[in-house]
């Protein structure tokens, strides 16, 4: 009898926990390869250099997320989320990676939702970020060699974000303020608002944002595109601009154009490419460009592990500067990674 009893109290104890974390999911990515990359600026010349990648398809993640369900379809949900270079196993990105990033510094928010509407405070994805992700023709895998996450000055991700999200039959809107927090000023405020909306095969996106990058001036950044599929192909095409006063007299956009196919060969093949045109302009007058040419094959060696091999291109002139993974690179430069992805 003694025996039983004991037994009842420790599965009654042990089952007190499995309640509490059952709705607590841990989470995250790992993806590590090996890049070649040519023409990386190095002093009056240029170097090759072969490197074990970081993140070259999926960056790398882990993350803590969870809901309760509050009863009539209201749920309380939270997310936090931190970033880790799988190369090294240091906080951060970068080849070192960057603790003072903070440890959840890819998303840290609890909100409200029901149904298909929601409200969420903390640090999380712009508005403008996630529209560009629609239409973006890698659909936002290898973003550390493409520049369509960089080149948004509206910004990837806010800290003090308050976001609303309204879905209504096919469509959906967005809205986020983020508050600057600086005494006295403007420097930091900024907002956003975006929609999508499906038309049987067409997907349309696009948002608006400015953020004050001082007390009297503002950075707007305004995108737009299109997604058409036709049976295995997805074509994905769109438009985007960032225009900022960085002085008196100096009125700076930075238009980039893109445009993509994805094809699916089989249930486990996956192939895409991708063209990103980038232009750099003062005052109406173009002062460089950024072309970059990608393609890549995705193959799913079951659903949380893909291996995939990449080859870029990039083309830069005038005044133009691109960076990828961490190299700044001059006109001509090629990469090729491959690489295994596992999700968790």
């Amino acid at each position: 009898m003694q025996k039983k009893l004991l037994t009842m109290a420790v599965a009654s104890a042990l089952a007190v926990p499995a309640v509490a974390f059952a709705q607590v999911t841990v989470y995250g990515t790992i993806d590590t390869g090996l890049r070649n990359q040519s023409k990386i600026i190095f002093g009056a010349g240029d170097e090759s250099e072969m490197i074990v990648t970081d993140g070259a398809r999926t960056t790398n993640r882990w993350g803590l997320k969870g809901s309760e369900d509050l009863g009539g379809g209201l749920m309380a949900n939270f997310t936090l989320e931190g970033q880790y270079s799988s190369d090294t196993g240091a906080l951060g990105s970068g080849p070192t990676g960057a603790t003072s990033q903070g440890l959840f510094q890819r998303k840290a928010i609890v909100g409200l939702s029901k149904g298909g509407n929601s409200v969420d405070l903390g640090r999380d994805y712009t508005v403008n970020f996630k529209a560009q992700g629609i239409y973006d023709p890698m659909s936002y895998t290898y973003t550390g060699i493409t520049p369509t996450a960089g080149r948004n000055v509206a910004g990837t991700r806010f800290s003090n974000l308050v976001t609303a999200g309204f879905r209504f039959g096919t469509g959906g809107i967005r809205v986020d303020y983020t508050m600057g927090e600086a005494v006295g000023l403007d420097t930091g405020d900024g907002f956003g608002v975006n929609g999508d909306f499906a038309f049987g095969p067409v997907t349309i996106a696009g948002a608006f944002s400015s953020v004050d990058t001082s007390n009297t001036t503002a950075t707007d950044t305004t995108n737009f595109g299109v997604v058409y599929k036709m049976g295995a192909f997805t074509f994905r095409g769109g438009w985007s601009n960032t225009n900022a006063e960085t002085g008196p007299g100096a009125d700076t956009d930075s238009p980039m154009f893109v445009l993509g196919v994805q094809y699916g060969f089989s249930p486990t093949l996956n192939g895409r490419v991708g063209y990103y045109n980038t232009k750099f302009e003062t005052n109406g007058v173009e002062t460089g460009t950024d072309k970059l040419f990608i393609v890549a094959l995705d193959y799913y060696l079951s659903k949380r592990t893909t291996a995939y091999v990449e080859f870029d291109r990039r083309n830069i002139d005038g005044t133009a500067t691109a960076t990828t993974m961490g190299n700044a690179l001059r006109d001509g430069a090629t990469g090729i990674s491959v690489g295994i992805a596992h999700s968790f």
